[in-house]
C-alpha cells in the first residue's frame, strides 16, 4: 500500500522553513563527572564542561519527523572524538578540531516528532560546549556515476557495480568477514568456511559478501607453506562465491614492503603482535610525492603491488568481479601507510591503483578508499580513483543504530557521488533503523566469529533472523546469479530537489509524457522541482500511473508491479486530467 504524507520531502531529506533553536549548554544535565560552568560562555551565563562524562540536551524539539543539524559551539584542548546519541541510541561520532576559542562542528542526526534529548558522550572526552543549535536538515540526491572508475571494465566488474548502484539506497547487502582458514578444505564450497555457517546457523540464510584477506600473502614469512595456502584457500572461496552469485570483498593487511618485519600496525599499537618501522615516505623525492623509483621503499612496495594483482588477475581469467579496499581505515594511527600526511596517503593509494589498473592491467575490482570519519577528505586520493567510499563502525553489542550520522558526513564529503557502504562492523545496523534515518548503507560486514572473534555474536539471534529475513536486506537466495543478470548502464539521473515554496497542487509540470508500458522502457526520470506530496492515502483514483522511480531518479515500475516494490519512498508519475503529476509516496 502506497501511504502519502503531508509534508515535503528534498531529495532524501526533510524541508522546512524554519529558524535554527538553540540550547544552552549551562541548562544541560550533566554526568559520570561532567560539570556545569556558569560564566566564561560564549551564549548565555556558563558553558557544560565533559571531562570523563556525559552531556545531555533533554527537551529538543522537532515539529516532525526527518533529519536535522545539530551545530556544537565548542571548544577543544587538542583534537577530540566523542559520540552523539539521540532518544539513548548512538548516532555516531563527532570530530572535534582543536580549538582554544569557541568553534562550530555540525553533524546530523534523525528526530522523531515532539520531544527527544541529544547526548554528546565521552569517547575520548575532554571537551567544553557552550551550546547546541538544531535545525531543519535538506539533503541533496545521490548522483551516481553509471559505470565503475576502472576503464574498460571486464563486464564482470560492470555487472557487480550495476547491481550495487541499482540497490543503494533501497536494499542494503549483507556480508561476513573470513578469519581463520583451517576449518576450510581446498575447493571446498564456500558455504562450508566456519564465518559463513555461522551466519547461515544464525539464520538460516547465507550472506552475498564474503570478506577475504590477503593478510599473509606478502611479508617475509608469504612463501611459507602455512601461509600460501591461506591465500590460495582465499581465492577459491573467491571463485566459488562468484559462481555461486556471490560477492568476494577484499582487504589487504599489507605487512612490512621492505620483508624487515612481519608486521603491518607500527609502534605503539600492535599490542604484543609486532610492529614495522617502515616508511613508506622514504619512496618519495624529498620535499616532493614523486615517487624515486630507484628507492628500496618504492620497489618493495611495486614488489608487493604487483603479486597481489597477479591473483586478481587469475580471477580476471575466470570471469570473477570483487571488491577490494586496500589501505583501509586511512587515517587511524595504527597501520603504517597511515603514518604520515594524507597528501602521501593519496600518492600511495594512486600508485596502487595506477600499477594494478594501468600496468598489470587489473580490471576486475571495484575500488574502495574506506578513510577514518575525520580524514574523509582531507586523505581522499580522487574521486577517479574508487567507486565507493566507506567507513568501518563499532558500537557496542546490541547497538543497532543505523550510524546515521556517519552516513551524512560521508555524503556531504562526497557531494553524493560516491556508493556508500559499513565496510567493517560489530553488531549490524537494524534494517528499520536504517530506513527510518535514511541511511541505508550498501553492505554491512560484521567482523569474523573464528580466531575467537566476538562481533557477528554482538547481534542477537531475534535481530539477526528478522534483518536477514526482511525484503530490504539481500541475502544469497536473492541474488539473480552474475550469469542472469544484465547491468543497467543508462545514463546518468538525478533528482531535482523541490521547489521549497508553496506550489499549488494543480501545478503543471512542464515535461513530456512519457507512457510506460513494460520495465524495459526508456522512462524520463521525474521532474521533482514540481513533486507534490499526496494529501490522500491511496493513490488518485482518477489519475493513471505513468510511471514509477526511486529517489535517485532511477525507473523501479509502474501501475501492475507497484504491489510487488519492497518499503520505502517512491515518486509516482501520474496523468491526471491531461497533467502530469509527480507525487511522493511511501509504501509502507
Amino acid at each position: 500500500m502506497f501511504i502519502g504524507k503531508n509534508i515535503i520531502i528534498i531529495g532524501l531529506g526533510l524541508a522546512v522553513a524554519a529558524f535554527a533553536t538553540k540550547y544552552e549548554g549551562e541548562s544541560a544535565t550533566v554526568s559520570e563527572g561532567a560539570k556545569i560552568v556558569n560564566s566564561g560562555g560564549d551564549s548565555g551565563t556558563g558553558y557544560a564542561d565533559m571531562q570523563e562524562g556525559n552531556i545531555s540536551f533533554e527537551g529538543v524539539t522537532a515539529e516532525t519527523a526527518g533529519k536535522y543539524q545539530v551545530t556544537i559551539h565548542y571548544k577543544a584542548p587538542e583534537f577530540k572524538a566523542n559520540y552523539i546519541a539521540v532518544n539513548g541510541s548512538t548516532s555516531g561520532t563527532v570530530d572535534f578540531e582543536e580549538a582554544s576559542t569557541w568553534k562550530d562542528v555540525s553533524t546530523i542526526v534523525t528526530l522523531k516528532a515532539g520531544t527527544n534529548t541529544i547526548a554528546l558522550q565521552k569517547f575520548w572526552g575532554w571537551i567544553s560546549v557552550d551550546y547546541i543549535d538544531v535545525e531543519p536538515y535538506e539533503s541533496a540526491p545521490f548522483k551516481l556515476s553509471t559505470k565503475p572508475v576502472t576503464p574498460d571494465a571486464t563486464e564482470s566488474a560492470v555487472k557487480l557495480y550495476s547491481f550495487l548502484r541499482e540497490n543503494f539506497g533501497k536494499k542494503t547487502i549483507s556480508g561476513i568477514m573470513t578469519g581463520d582458514m583451517q576449518g576450510y578444505t581446498m575447493g571446498a564450497d564456500f558455504k562450508t568456511h566456519d564465518d559463513v555457517k555461522y551466519i547461515y546457523t544464525r539464520t538460516q540464510k547465507y550472506p552475498v559478501i564474503v570478506g577475504l584477506d590477503f593478510l599473509f600473502a606478502t611479508g617475509p614469512k608469504a612463501n611459507e607453506s602455512w601461509n600460501k595456502e591461506y591465500t590460495d584457500k582465499a581465492i577459491s572461496i573467491a571463485k566459488g562465491l562468484w559462481k555461486a552469485g556471490g560477492i568476494p570483498a577484499f582487504t589487504w593487511h599489507w605487512k612490512d614492503p621492505l620483508d624487515k618485519e612481519d608486521a603491518f600496525y607500527i609502534q605503539g599499537a600492535d599490542n604484543g603482535q609486532g610492529y614495522t618501522t617502515f616508511d613508506f615516505a622514504t619512496g618519495f623525492k624529498p620535499g616532493t610525492t614523486e615517487w624515486n623509483t630507484e628507492s628500496a621503499a618504492y620497489k618493495g612496495i611495486v614488489a608487493d603491488i604487483d603479486h597481489i594483482a597477479d591473483y586478481f588477475l587469475e580471477l580476471q581469467k575466470e570471469g570473477v568481479a570483487g571488491i577490494f579496499r586496500p589501505l583501509h581505515e586511512a587515517g587511524g594511527k595504527w597501520f603504517w601507510w597511515s603514518i604520515n600526511s594524507g597528501d602521501q596517503f593519496a600518492a600511495l593509494y594512486r600508485l596502487v591503483y595506477d600499477r594494478m589498473v594501468k600496468v598489470k592491467g587489473v580490471k576486475n575490482m571495484i575500488w574502495v578508499f574506506n578513510p577514518e570519519g575525520s580524514t574523509v577528505t582531507s586523505w581522499d586520493p580522487g574521486s577517479e580513483y574508487y567507486d565507493v567510499l566507506s567507513i568501518d563502525i563499532y558500537n557496542s553489542a546490541n547497538d543497532h543504530s543505523s550510524n546515521a550520522s556517519a552516513f551524512d558526513k560521508f555524503k556531504s564529503a562526497s557531494n553524493g557521488t560516491k556508493i556508500l557502504a559499513l565496510s567493517e562492523n560489530g553488531p549490524i545496523p537494524d534494517v528499520n533503523n536504517m530506513h527510518a534515518d535514511e541511511a541505508v548503507w550498501s553492505w554491512w560486514m560484521p567482523w569474523y566469529s573464528t580466531w575467537s572473534g566476538t562481533w557477528p555474536g554482538q547481534t542477537k539471534d531475534a535481530v539477526w533472523k528478522s534483518n536477514m529475513e526482511d525484503e530490504r536486506i539481500i541475502s544469497l537466495e536473492d541474488m539473480p546469479g552474475w550469469d542472469k543478470y544484465t547491468a543497467n548502464i543508462s545514463p546518468d539521473t538525478t533528482v531535482t530537489p523541490p521547489d521549497t515554496t508553496v506550489t499549488p497542487p494543480d501545478t503543471t509540470v512542464t515535461q513530456p509524457d512519457t507512457t510506460v508500458t513494460s520495465p524495459d522502457t526508456t522512462v524520463t526520470p521525474p521532474d521533482t522541482s514540481k513533486t507534490h506530496l499526496a494529501k490522500t492515502l491511496r493513490l488518485q483514483e482518477a489519475g493513471t500511473i505513468i510511471g514509477i522511480f526511486d529517489l535517485n531518479g532511477h525507473y523501479v515500475g509502474n501501475a501492475e508491479t507497484k504491489n510487488a516494490l519492497p518499503r520505502g519512498r517512491y515518486i509516482v508519475r501520474s496523468k491526471v486530467q491531461g497533467r502530469t503529476i509527480n507525487t511522493l509516496y511511501i509504501k509502507k
